[in-house]
């Protein structure tokens, strides 16, 4: 279990002794128990419950504990703080499904580049608690209240930033603020709070409003949306990049564009950038499309004074070949070209390709990848092997 409150252990344990003298086996064993991730230790995953108070859609007050994971590099820091905001299901059990979010992923991509990363896992999502929904923003497609969830999202983000605080390695005074779909959504939001220390905010595919199994393509109310994020241009105050593909099923091609439109007339500061159709549904561009986002996204970071990591000891490139253009890689097999050399494309950065004159080959990331990569190709070809591509460059010379 991730969380021994003095409580919920008396609940559980008061439903297991009710389930013994009924002679029926307690509720949660009616499916296999879900064993809990194991914690990356390698990126120092740690997990804590903080109180949050969101205004429902009724108006109420609601105060409730959000589930916060949090990863953080190796060192005593401080280290710049990246805050992550997980999306939304259309679907309530769905969005029970996963007891906590951690974008592991994500984490070790932003840790290679020395941050600290920190994912709410909201009110209204897996053990955070299903009921009350703060995110719930009305019956009517038509007519959809969309500043009631993104408040909440806010004042999710607020509270993250607050615990950041506290920790001793955590420099929150360079802050950036991200989101996938509807978090992608908050950090749109984010960018008018005008908190201290927040630098930019990364939009990922955001919305709001997308069923894609009903109405692909067709969010509800985004004439709505798009006034919401009119008025959130405004207010804006630090710069942002909007990454999209052209087949996301939850807002289209075009939708993106429009709101990226109305934010950027009413004062925002935002770069678009719109990628091919990514597999079967652009909204995946996350998880699916870093080949196309990374080097995008990096070139954003590098402009706010992150520059991306390195490998030791590169050479200096040629230009024998484009790095992506396979064909032109020597003396390997085909299936090299089509596999093995994609994989290394699709590998974040540092990393190292190598070749030796038999075909053999290696691939490694890393900061010490070139080293690496060469002396793996040459365990496997029993001579010696060259880099032809480190990084984002070919260093290949014939």
């Amino acid at each position: 279990m991730l969380f021994s409150h003095p409580i919920l252990r008396s609940v559980a344990l008061g439903a297991a002794a009710l389930a013994l003298m009924l002679c029926v086996p307690p509720a949660v064993a009616q499916d296999e128990p879900q064993e809990a991730p194991k914690l990356a230790e390698d990126i120092h995953e740690t997990v804590t419950k903080l109180p949050v108070t969101v205004i429902l859609f009724s108006g109420k007050s609601y105060t409730g504990d959000m589930i916060l994971t949090y990863f953080r590099p190796n060192g005593d820091g401080p280290f710049p703080v990246v805050i992550m905001n997980h999306g939304r299901s259309a679907a309530k059990e769905e969005r029970g499904a996963t007891p906590r979010q951690r974008y592991t992923s994500v984490a070790r991509y932003w840790i290679r580049r020395g941050f600290a990363v920190f994912v709410p896992t909201r009110l209204g999502y897996g053990d955070a608690g299903l009921d009350p929904d703060p995110e719930y923003a009305g019956p009517q497609c038509s007519d959809r209240k969309f500043n009631v969830p993104l408040g909440a999202m806010l004042k999710h983000i607020g509270a993250t930033l607050e615990f950041a605080k506290t920790l001793p390695w955590a420099d929150t005074k360079r802050v950036i603020v991200m989101g996938q779909s509807y978090g992608g959504f908050a950090s749109i939001g984010a960018s008018a709070e005008k908190w201290p220390g927040v630098l930019a905010a990364i939009d990922f595919a955001g919305g709001a409003g997308g069923d894609p199994e009903h109405h692909p393509g067709q969010p509800c109310s985004p004439s709505q949306l798009t006034a919401l994020l009119a008025d959130v241009g405004k207010r804006a105050s630090v710069p942002m990049i909007w990454l999209c593909a052209q087949n996301d099923q939850y807002w289209g091609a075009e939708w993106p564009r429009t709101w990226h439109t109305a934010y950027v007339k009413a004062g925002g500061r935002a770069e678009l950038k719109t990628f091919p159709p990514v597999a079967d549904d652009g909204h995946k561009l996350l998880d699916k499309g870093l080949r196309l986002w990374r080097p995008v996204l990096d070139q954003f970071m590098a402009k706010l004074g992150f520059p991306p990591p390195k490998s030791k000891g590169a050479p200096t490139p040629t230009d024998f070949a484009r790095l992506d253009d396979a064909s032109k890689l020597p003396f390997v097999k085909d299936s090299v070209k089509t596999d093995g050399y994609q994989k290394f494309l699709d590998a974040d950065l540092p990393r190292a390709f190598a070749i030796g004159s038999k075909g053999n080959w290696a691939w490694k990331i890393g900061e010490n990848a070139p080293k690496e990569a060469l002396e793996r190709c040459e365990q496997n070809a029993k001579e010696p092997c060259r880099l032809y591509a480190v990084d984002d460059a070919v260093v290949w010379k014939p």
